[in-house]
């Protein structure tokens, strides 16, 4: 074939060629019908693309690292499970206004109450007591939420002490799910603050006398720097915390962690409540608090700490996200630390937190238990310790993880381990000083660390009002 005829043949070719492909695609249509037909019967479209949606109220909303780990869980886990959809809501978009704090257990005592529930996981929140009170049954748990405890694979991927019938109490009997939070009590200090005093922090071992030395310093700051004022012992109006300072000498006063767990009144206890009120006094020469914190709002102040207006922040281990969130720079400059002691740390204010319950009649139980099976795994323990410094009550390699790395994770492991079967809820009430009965009486503290009342003052008013 010459030049001139392969020329006119490729124009033809091309020419045509939308015409061959059209009939190409025909022929393979044709051919390929039967099969297709025999696989739509067999499985129709809709149920293929039908999924199973498990409705999940969140946690941790604009809380930096926290959020990202609830979003990127329920995103791997949707990605391995194909069949299932997660909406996944945060109560901020639901119900939750941090204006008020009843939001969450009004929340889930209306979905309890639903014969259809809305959502298959809420959030509990730890929140029992408030809940039982909203119910009138203290057995709600029981009747209305899925006991993890029954299921062999959330026993072998939770703690051993969290499993016993003492810590099943929390929740009247059952375990609702898994222990993903764990909790501690720090007296926070900012690194840089301290270093302007020219004193150094004990990070553990702080004993009363280092303490009262540290709020001297501050104080002797202060009355040459009056312009450059810096608060003691951050406090704030609707979210006191710097009794647990208070709560902490007492329970180092006792000659067990049992007699700090009696619920009973006994001249031990009361001489060590005493005893720890002289030790207020004594600071209140200091002025240990800001003389205008009954105005301090806290969601308001959170970043004090950070900005370096104060040398000490009683909080929970939950700021170091929010002041990441903030400013992740400054935040290295906050440490965490024990509390003081007079004598022994024997107890210690940190809780592991069951986050999230399955409603036992809601749509897709069990769909959301072994949604909720998945998150109680080595890899989310070892996650969750990276992302938030925090201890966990799931099982994971965590002394490799949490020790050495920077002092956050320092002190989370060092919590766990030391406290593990010595550590409380720490609460405004009063209940660990006296006895529930008296949960609600006035222990005097800010009357005391203010220099409104002496400690015999304080100790004989306790005295009178108290009721064995």
């Amino acid at each position: 074939m010459n030049k001139m005829n392969k020329a006119k043949l490729n124009t033809v070719l091309k020419k045509h060629i939308p015409f061959i492909i059209v009939f190409l695609m025909i022929m393979l249509f044709n051919g390929c019908k039967d099969d297709r037909t025999q696989y739509m019967e067999s499985k129709p479209l809709s149920k293929i693309e039908q999924k199973t949606t498990i409705n999940f109220i969140g946690h941790w909303y604009k809380e930096g690292k926290r959020e990202d780990l609830v979003r990127n869980f329920v995103r791997e886990y949707s990605l391995i499970n194909q069949e299932v959809n997660i909406n996944l809501k945060f109560p901020e978009e639901v119900y939750y206004n941090r204006e008020d704090l009843y939001s969450n257990r009004k929340f889930v005592v209306s979905v309890l109450k639903e014969k259809k529930p809305s959502w298959d996981i809420v959030r509990l929140n730890s929140e029992y007591f408030e809940i039982s009170t909203l119910l009138g049954d203290p057995d709600w748990p029981k009747k209305y939420l899925v006991d993890f405890s029954e299921i062999e694979e959330f026993r072998q991927g939770t703690l051993p002490e969290l499993l016993t019938e003492k810590a099943k109490e929390e929740w009247n009997g059952i375990i609702p799910g898994p222990y993903i939070e764990g909790q501690f009590w720090a007296l926070w200090c900012n690194l840089n603050v301290a270093k302007k005093l020219g004193i150094e922090i004990k990070q553990y071992g702080m004993t009363y006398s280092d303490f009262l030395g540290y709020i001297k310093a501050v104080y002797n700051y202060n009355q040459r720097n009056p312009s450059e004022y810096i608060t003691p012992i951050y406090e704030s109006a609707d979210w006191p915390t710097a009794r647990a300072i208070a709560v902490q000498l007492f329970a180092s006063l006792l000659d067990s962690p049992e007699e700090f767990f009696l619920d009973k009144i006994t001249n031990n206890r009361l001489n060590a409540w005493h005893k720890t009120l002289q030790a207020m006094e004594e600071l209140s020469k200091y002025k240990p608090l800001n003389p205008n914190w009954q105005k301090v709002n806290w969601n308001n102040t959170t970043a004090s700490l950070l900005n370096e207006e104060c040398l000490f922040y009683v909080n929970g281990s939950w700021m170091y996200n929010i002041w990441e969130n903030i400013d992740p720079k400054k935040t290295q400059n906050c440490m965490p630390a024990e509390f003081p002691i007079f004598g022994k740390q024997t107890v210690y204010p940190t809780i592991y937190q069951v986050m999230w319950g399955v409603l036992k009649n809601s749509p897709h139980r069990d769909e959301a238990v072994k949604f909720l099976l998945a998150m109680n795994k080595p890899s989310m323990a070892e996650t969750w310790v990276r992302q938030t410094k925090c201890p966990t009550g799931i099982k994971g390699n965590l002394t490799d993880i949490t020790f050495g790395k920077d002092h956050f994770e320092n002190f989370s492991h060092h919590v766990q381990t030391a406290y593990k079967d010595n550590s409380y809820r720490y609460s405004e009430k009063n209940a660990w000083i006296l006895n529930n009965k008296n949960e609600d009486k006035n222990l005097f503290f800010n009357e005391v660390i203010e220099g409104k009342l002496t400690a015999d003052e304080a100790f004989k008013k306790l005295k009178q009002q108290i009721s064995q």
